[in-house]
């Protein structure tokens, strides 16, 4: 059986994605193998996809001829979903490693597991690879290896969390609360003065073509790189930046800005109409394109869709 991933996955994976974030065309230029598999799902590299039994457990990682080139024997974990650059994440024994897909241990399983114990939502034990390097942490310290495991950052405590590397960059929260950013090496570039950063019940979003959502008192916008202020403190919720756009609310309506901060779909969909759970921010779904479909609404059980031009469309 062939399915989408991103509608039967269990929690944990689906937490897993969503901190991650998987475009989605790499799924829509995926077209699993046939396999003796129970189940096939794709990953965030359409060159690969996962054979699953029924019960969901991982078995291998599979080719697009459906050849088995790394079994999950052996391991306690292992993180298909997050492969990224030919590298994906194991653990055993509760220490976390790297493998490459001839299923080599490029990096050996000696780091310490990434998910916060505080919090009971976190199923992210591993970072993926970006930019040839990757966030890790060893005896309760946090430090930035590449791929060949050579130290860039030194592990140390400066920060209370340092987050996923997006576009070069990985957000960090100093230990009075702060937000900033430092680059890829380690280098702090934005230093800690914000009050949040734009993110959802499985982590933060860090930059989105270009420019990244933050919170000063109980406003957001968003910044470059550099830490200008590209959009002004405005906003009471914000979305990261898709397809040229953002989705952004105002007095109780959302509507979508471009990175000028002008509006290219009114301010007309009530918050009423986004699906929340608990205390979460479970929203997340909403007010983000993807080839130009975007979720504004759930009324009466059924989800409303839009394009950039406000035209009510099909949902994906």
């Amino acid at each position: 059986m062939i399915l989408s991933p991103a509608r039967l996955l269990p929690l944990a994976a689906l937490l897993s994605l969503s901190v991650y974030a998987i475009p989605a065309q790499a799924y829509e230029e995926c077209q699993p193998p046939k396999t003796n598999y129970e189940e096939v799902y794709c990953t965030a590299d359409s060159q690969y996809y996962i054979g699953f039994n029924s019960d969901y457990s991982v078995q291998t990682l599979l080719d697009k001829q459906g050849k088995a080139l790394v079994s999950s024997k052996g391991y306690d974990d292992i993180n298909f979903y997050s492969i990224n650059e030919d590298i994906f994440a194991v653990m055993k024994n509760g220490k976390v490693g790297y493998m490459n897909t001839q299923g080599k241990l490029v990096i050996p399983t000696v780091y310490d597991s990434m998910r916060d114990p505080n919090n009971k939502y976190d199923e992210t034990w591993s970072e993926p690879v970006s930019n040839g390097r990757i966030l890790v942490k060893k005896n309760g310290k946090l430090g930035i290896i590449d791929t060949s495991n050579k130290v860039i950052m030194p592990f140390n405590d400066k920060y209370a969390a340092i987050k996923s590397i997006s576009e070069g960059m990985a957000p960090v929260m100093s230990k009075s609360y702060k937000w900033g950013f430092i680059d890829k090496n380690g280098k702090e570039v934005i230093a800690p003065k914000y009050d949040g950063t734009n993110g959802h019940f499985g982590g933060v979003y860090g930059f989105s073509q270009g420019l990244a959502g933050m919170k000063k008192g109980d406003k957001w916008g968003y910044i470059t790189k550099s830490g200008k202020v590209a959009i002004p403190f405005v906003y009471d919720e914000i979305r990261p930046f898709s397809e040229g756009v953002a989705g952004v609310l105002k007095n109780g309506k959302w509507g979508f800005i471009n990175g000028a901060n002008k509006t290219m779909v009114p301010f007309k969909y009530s918050d009423d109409n986004v699906e929340r759970y608990s205390v979460n921010y479970m929203g997340a779904s909403y007010f983000i394109f993807e080839d130009n479909v975007a979720e504004v609404a759930t009324i009466n059980d059924k989800t409303v869709c839009i394009n950039k031009s406000d035209k009510k469309v099909a949902c994906r």
